[in-house]
């Protein structure tokens, strides 16, 4: 039976970490090794992961990671989109994923934002995520070299907090917890 499981970083088996870590190693770096991605996945223990399944079979996943960002000095506790990917492309696995995602951070009356390029941002566009060009830059002004830039749009879901509506109003400096996300 196909269903979508939300299950906390903290709660993956090592089987799950590790496809996880092996489909996003290829799809985002190639096919060097992937140990990298699992320690990172490993650290990922609050973060909130989708997983799109048949049976025991990973058709599609993604995680939506806790973050907090500071903004005229008030603290927003949003949550980054992170590593959406199917298995198998054009099969519905990713807007069936999407969907679920949305439903999440409706119900939570969280923003979740995410970025990407000019080519996947219709994705999201058809799946009810708003796009906007330049969100990454805003956020991360001294993002990327010439193989990042193409992920300069940001997808986003608004929350209750206002957050995205906010920033996009004003010029004034965000303070990111990290370079990215």
């Amino acid at each position: 039976m196909k269903a979508v499981e939300i299950k906390k970083g903290k709660d993956l088996s090592i089987d799950e970490l590790t496809f996880l870590a092996k489909k996003t190693q290829k799809i985002f770096y190639g096919k060097n090794n992937f140990e990298k991605e699992l320690l990172k996945l490993k650290k990922e223990k609050s973060s909130f992961f989708f997983l799109f399944k048949n049976s025991n079979k990973i058709l599609s996943f993604g995680f939506l990671k806790p973050t907090r960002i500071k903004y005229h000095n008030k603290n927003y506790n949003i949550l980054g989109i992170r590593n959406i990917i199917s298995v198998k492309k054009n099969k519905g696995h990713g807007s069936i994923l999407m969907k679920e995602i949305i439903n999440f951070l409706t119900k939570k009356e969280k923003t979740g934002l995410g970025f990407t390029g000019s080519q996947v941002a219709k994705f999201y566009k058809k799946n009810n995520f708003s796009i906007k060009q330049g969100l990454r830059k805003r956020l991360f002004p001294d993002y990327g070299n010439n193989k990042e830039e193409i992920a300069h749009w940001g997808f986003y879901q608004e929350g209750k907090d206002k957050f995205i509506s906010k920033i996009m109003k004003s010029k004034s400096k965000i303070r990111m917890p990290s370079r990215k996300w």
